[in-house]
């Protein structure tokens, strides 16, 4: 392609066979003009070969183009279709959000309405196994024997896999049994999702029954998928039984401290009333001060059955505070005389402080609160103080406020790192023979229910200081 003449060569080579041709040169003519035409000959057919080149180009373009729009096209579909499915499923994230903070079944008929406002649609329904539900509070939720209905539920969910039902509302038998509301029935119209709410601890056991209603036809329809709604169906039903079984056992522990207390009590009152008998007739006084040991303990336990009753009304919080003036100075030297031995044994002793002054022997100290209360929370806190000091080393309780009253108890002793943190949670200890655990976390209780706060600080080098305030 490069030997071929440029214009400008072409012309002139038509200039030259003019020329042969005036002069007779018929050779020479002829051999140029047969150049000149294959010349011609070949820049044609490449020419076409581009053409047909460009036309293959152009037609290749513009499958290209269609493909482009079409994939465009479907792109904009699928996006389209992920953005629903992200927003259906934050909407779910949303709606279980209100699932997870059920505490109690009467908060669910109000948590329902907040899930169905989320999802946008009708009405959302739960209805319970009443044989499940004997025994709580009334929550206004609807229920059935379930059992009784098993028949229409079989006829309408499905056997396989989760049980669900989708599809209009005149498809489904006994609709009344799914809502729990007798105006529901096929010719009510609309569509709905009905899901089998099963017990995840006994799984072939049905606990109830969730199921959401639409006036829309179209809203639940066969075709359209469940995932969510199943996912999010099963969550609910995890919730309600963990809600339940935590009801029942409240109630049942409810049932059992009372009478644990009551059949303690009464074997008790030997304990305490039999000792008057003997103390009438006794004279030897070595006797008389075991008689009266017995009887002490006998009241002390008495004490602490009443007051451990008092702790789990504390714990579900349904203690009511009676309050009074208590001097708490006598208190104190009562736990003192109570723990005589320990402070003997460790040569250690007790400073008390009243507003930051030694304490004269004679001065008072009132504090508003109940006096068995008071007492139970400072005797575990000066006891604890005194197994934790180091031998030879004091406790201090120091007393001040007019209004606001504040009870510090300091030891010389630090409590070990791992359980700083846990320090007043139930059962929390170590290192500390016999320790239950529970001395400081009753001790938060009494300070809680008295309105106050309690926080301890605790170093190798300065103690431990527990401060409650009231």
């Amino acid at each position: 392609m490069n030997d071929l003449p440029t214009l400008r060569k072409f012309g002139e080579q038509l200039d030259v066979l003019k020329l042969f041709a005036e002069q007779g040169e018929v050779k020479k003519a002829s051999a140029l003009a047969q150049s000149i035409f294959e010349n011609y000959v070949f820049v044609r057919d490449m020419f076409l070969r581009q053409e047909d080149e460009f036309l293959s180009a152009g037609n290749a373009l513009a499958e290209s183009e269609d493909k482009v729009e079409k994939l465009e096209a479907k792109l904009k579909l699928a996006l389209s279709a992920y953005n629903s499915d992200f927003e259906l499923f934050r909407k779910f994230c949303r709606a279980l959000d209100y699932a997870n903070t059920l505490k109690d079944l009467s908060d669910l008929p109000d948590m329902l309405k907040d899930i169905a406002n989320e999802l946008g649609v009708h009405r959302v329904t739960v209805v319970l196994d009443r044989k499940l539900c004997e025994g709580l509070p009334d929550s206004g939720i609807p229920s059935f024997f379930l059992k009784g209905c098993m028949r229409f539920i079989d006829s309408t969910l499905r056997n396989t896999g989760n049980r669900v039902f989708i599809g209009p509302l005149s498809r489904m038998m006994r609709p009344d049994v799914f809502f729990g509301d007798p105006e529901m029935s096929p010719e009510s119209g609309g569509s709905c999702f009905a899901f089998g709410l099963m017990d995840k601890y006994s799984p072939d056991e049905m606990i109830g029954l969730l199921s959401i209603y639409d006036p829309s036809v179209s809203r639940f329809n066969p075709e359209m998928g469940t995932d969510f709604l199943e996912h999010f169906c099963s969550s609910i039903a995890s919730t309600l039984i963990d809600v339940i079984n935590h009801q029942k056992a409240m109630i049942l522990r409810e049932d059992v401290n009372r009478i644990t207390h009551h059949d303690l009590k009464t074997p008790l009152n030997a304990v305490i009333n039999l000792p008057h008998l003997l103390l009438a007739e006794e004279e030897d006084p070595d006797k008389i001060e075991m008689i009266q040991a017995i009887q002490d303990s006998g009241y002390r336990m008495l004490g602490l059955i009443n007051r451990s009753y008092d702790l789990y009304k504390m714990e579900s919080g349904t203690y009511n505070v009676v309050p009074e003036n208590v001097n708490i100075i006598p208190m104190i030297q009562r736990i003192e005389l109570d723990l005589i031995d320990v402070i003997k044994s460790k040569n250690s002793a007790l400073h008390i402080f009243v507003n930051k002054a030694k304490w004269n022997g004679e001065e008072s100290f009132y504090v508003r609160g109940e006096e068995l209360l008071l007492f139970s929370m400072l005797a575990n806190l000066v006891k604890n103080g005194f197994e934790a000091t180091p031998e030879g080393k004091p406790v201090t309780v120091a007393f001040s406020g007019e209004d606001d009253f504040s009870i510090a108890v300091h030891n010389y002793g630090a409590v070990p790192a791992a359980i700083r943190k846990t320090f007043f949670e139930k059962y929390s200890t170590e290192g500390k023979k016999g320790g239950t655990g529970l001395g400081t976390y009753s001790a938060s209780l009494i300070a809680r229910v008295h309105g106050g706060e309690i926080n301890m600080t605790s170093s190798d080098e300065e103690g431990t200081l527990v401060t409650v305030k009231i």
